[in-house]
């Protein structure tokens, strides 16, 4: 123990007679070890830290699937729910949910929320109890049971005041007073969705036999000792059963419809996994560039104590002992850089929290806790003992000897630590290509996403939503005339040029199926013939089209003689025209949505629309009529567009006021440009785009720092040398020469096996490039004309210095 402390005394005052020294390794320390605790606080929350119910393991996610349509994951009918529920021996409980929004009224006026209808069994199922009051009883999840809610603690506090006694009082949800039966703990919430109130999904004889109709998603906890292969294999057995009494049910494609199951945690965090992993292979690498920096300056520092070292070694003192030292102020400047590089991640989590949007999911449970510090605290010693490593293989017996001597052997080692040195500079250079490419390559990706025509014009464009409850708005026709004088007052507001209704906000809807009918259109399963499903149904207003300035292909619009009255129409897009039409004019052919909705007539084309996001292949997409529509079914929630001359958020207070006059009791959803839809549907390649350059910014910088500190080394070490050239007749752009030469040799090794690095693991990037391969040319060429620029650069200054050198001075120095 006290030669623990005594190593600790002698390794403090070392630093201290280095400040220089120890301020510049602690700072490249705690940039590599702060990116990587960073990071891992968001793996840690998102992927490893398990979901907040009681034995998260158990929880799996059951969805249907349709790989015929493309649906690798879509939602479980009533019926299958139920006979899931009843018939399986591999679940201990099964709850439905379906989300949508709601208005809630509070205090001081109605709020818009996130809402879910869920069944009975969906807390218990979850394992989370209220912290007031209770959950739905099966008496309240039937048809024309009680009228009652479960709310979120964040409504609780921020709409009904936090008020104590709330259970058992009524408040009005989509213009119904419901009774308050409980309140969930801080944090609940299901699939990140945001969830304020819960309400019973009472299932109705209808939905409770439509086998065709998918809303439900569905969560189960596993029985002790049932495994997630085991329920697998059930669920296949069950779907023989279903294909066999219910054959024909999702024609024409019943043989493609599965029932699959996923651990609750994977479904929901599965998407960014791979990007997740990514990040932190690439701080790794930002750190592995650190340890190096810091092993040439021990390096360095090792050079300037030889002589302190072989007396020590003359007196007796052993390899170890002779070790320690160096080993103990390693992993010291470790310590202190860990603890300063957790500072910086607690400041950078604060900042990339901030600027990640709706990109990561369970945002609000990532934080610095006792795993991130653990984490820290095992890579700052290894990250001690890692570049504490690089003075350590020069301290051998033979290069204790030479520190001794003289002359040429001196020399020879000498160059041993140069050589040592170049090694590590080649390995900075090399780690530095790999994150420079794969930055370039998302950079690229992310530059042509931004290219992308989403097929409407976003700027100056204000939206919201509203939800007209059926309390106050029974049928489709007293919402039209709600719409009519809606838009009539918007559009009379001053710097308002357009105001449309539409159901589906672009560019980030989620797919519909349905099973469309086309008039003369025989669908054959092996014939290769698209299967009539249609991606994306549009619910619109006459000035849709001119208020989004989407461009009309072919045919007309939609105009006043389009009513109730008049004769079912639709428009549909291009990719439908094309998928359905191949050889023929659409125009004039007849078109049955689904099987509750009467035959309408196209009557034109429109350009396509990214609906389903800037990176995904157009859907194909119908267009109804809204005041047609009203007839057989129109969403109760839509989405307003206000098209302005000015600001657009400016005109906010004007259409609250506009809208109150109305209906006070309609709140505004979501208020926002839809450029900020547009931009916030990017959000998750912007991020990733954003933190790898940062990442390989840092690397460049560090790899520049290590180059120029060998390039330096190399003049100091060489100063006879030049001297003596120089003495010769060498004149300075000679001498500049070869020490460029030098450097730059050093430069393209690392540059090489950077690119040969590069081309074999930026294939791991292939699920995340949008239209770019990771092969890409230009990020490469790009990247090696950085790295020989700034090697250049790195390389200069000291070639400079060497250049200036006075061969007389130096000669007598030496």
């Amino acid at each position: 123990m006290s030669g623990i402390l005594a190593d600790l005394r002698y390794a403090l005052a070392a630093l201290r007679r280095s400040p220089g020294f120890a301020a510049v390794a602690i700072l490249t320390l705690s940039l590599g070890i702060g990116a990587n605790t960073a990071i891992f606080s968001v793996i840690n929350g998102v992927l490893l830290r398990p979901l907040p119910y009681a034995e998260p393991s158990r929880l799996l996610s059951v969805a249907s699937q349709f790989p015929s349509l493309g649906f690798d994951r879509f939602w479980i009918s009533p019926p299958e729910f139920l006979e899931l529920r009843e018939w399986n021996r591999s679940f201990e409980s099964l709850g439905g949910y379906r989300t949508g929004l709601a208005s809630v009224g509070g205090i001081e006026r109605p709020v818009r929320v996130t809402s879910a209808a869920a069944t009975a069994d969906f807390f218990t199922t979850l394992g989370v109890r209220p912290q007031l009051g209770r959950t739905f009883t099966e008496e309240e999840d039937l048809p024309g049971g009680p009228d009652v809610t479960v709310i979120s603690d964040e409504l609780w506090r921020a709409v009904l005041g936090g008020d104590p006694a709330v259970v058992g009082r009524s408040i009005p949800v989509n213009g119904e007073s419901r009774e308050v039966v409980g309140v969930m703990p801080p944090g609940f919430d299901i699939d990140d969705a945001g969830v304020q109130v819960w309400t019973p999904v009472a299932l109705d004889p209808a939905n409770r036999e439509n086998r065709g109709s998918h809303f439900l998603n569905v969560i189960a906890r596993m029985r002790d000792g049932v495994t997630l292969e085991g329920v697998r294999a059930e669920l296949g057995s069950l779907m023989g059963r279903w294909q066999e009494e219910f054959r024909g049910t999702h024609a024409p494609h019943p043989e493609n419809h599965a029932v699959i199951a996923h651990g609750l945690q994977d479904e929901m965090v599965g998407t960014v996994r791979p990007a997740l992993l990514l990040l932190l292979g690439a701080v790794g690498f930002v750190l592995l560039i650190a340890c190096a920096n810091v092993g040439n300056l021990l390096l360095v520092r090792a050079e300037s104590r030889q002589k302190e070292i072989a007396v020590r070694a003359a007196l007796g003192a052993g390899r170890w002992r002779l070790l320690r030292p160096f080993l103990t102020e390693s992993l010291m400047l470790a310590a202190v850089g860990g603890g300063l590089g957790v500072l910086l991640a607690w400041v950078g989590l604060r900042v990339l929290l901030a600027t990640s949007g709706e990109s990561i999911p369970r945002l609000d449970e990532i934080t610095v806790d006792g795993n991130v510090l653990a984490f820290t605290a095992a890579v700052s010693v290894l990250t001690g003992v890692l570049f504490g490593l690089a003075p350590l293989m020069n301290l051998s017996a033979r290069v204790v000897a030479m520190s001794l001597r003289e002359g040429g052997q001196r020399a020879t080692a000498g160059s041993a630590r140069l050589r040592a040195r170049r090694l590590l500079v080649v390995s900075e250079m090399a780690l530095a290509v790999v994150l420079l490419v794969g930055s370039a390559l998302m950079l690229r990706s992310f530059s042509t996403l931004l290219r992308v025509d989403p097929g409407f014009d976003p700027n100056n464009l204000l939206t919201f939503r509203l939800f007209l409850p059926e309390a106050t708005y029974p049928d489709g026709a007293s919402q039209v005339a709600f719409y009519d004088r809606l838009r009539d007052r918007l559009g009379g507001l001053p710097a308002v040029s357009g105001v449309a209704v539409m159901s589906g906000l672009p560019p980030h809807r989620d797919v519909n199926a349905n099973d469309m009918e086309l008039e003369g259109y025989h669908y054959q399963p092996a014939s290769g013939m698209a299967i009539p499903n249609v991606d994306y149904w549009q619910f619109v207003t006459t000035d849709y089209l001119e208020t989004m300035r989407i461009r009309l292909v072919d045919g007309r619009a939609f105009g006043p003689a389009d009513g109730a009255g008049g004769a079912p129409v639709l428009l549909i897009n291009e990719t439908f025209a094309r998928v359905f039409y191949p050889d023929q004019d659409p125009i004039g052919r007849r078109i049955r949505p689904d099987s509750d909705v009467p035959w309408l007539t196209v009557v034109g084309i429109v350009k396509d629309v990214k609906q389903g996001g800037l990176e995904e292949e157009t859907g194909t997409e119908m267009y109804f009529h809204i005041p047609q529509a009203a007839a057989f079914s129109i969403p109760r929630s839509m989405n307003v567009v206000l098209r302005t001359a000015s600001s657009p958020l400016g005109m906010l207070p004007a259409v609250r006021r506009e809208v109150a006059r109305l209906d006070a009791s309609l709140p505004l959803g979501d208020p926002r440009t839809l450029e900020g839809v547009v931009s916030a549907s990017v959000a998750e390649p912007r991020f990733l785009t954003l933190l790898l350059g940062i990442f390989a910014g840092v690397a460049l910088a560090l790899a520049a720092v290590g180059t120029y500190g060998v390039m330096s080394y190399t003049v100091t070490e060489r100063r006879q040398e030049i001297g003596i050239r120089m003495a010769l007749g060498a004149d300075g752009g000679r001498v500049l020469g070869m020490i460029l030469r030098q450097g730059l040799t050093v430069a393209m090794v690392g540059l090489v096996l950077g690119v040969l690095g590069a081309f074999a693991l930026s294939r791991l990037l292939t699920s995340l490039l949008f239209e770019v391969p990771p092969t890409d040319g230009t990020a490469y060429v790009s990247t090696i004309l950085v790295l020989v620029m700034v090697a250049t650069a790195a390389c200069v200054i000291p070639a400079l210095r060497a250049m200036r050198m006075e061969p007389a001075r130096v000669l007598r120095q030496e």
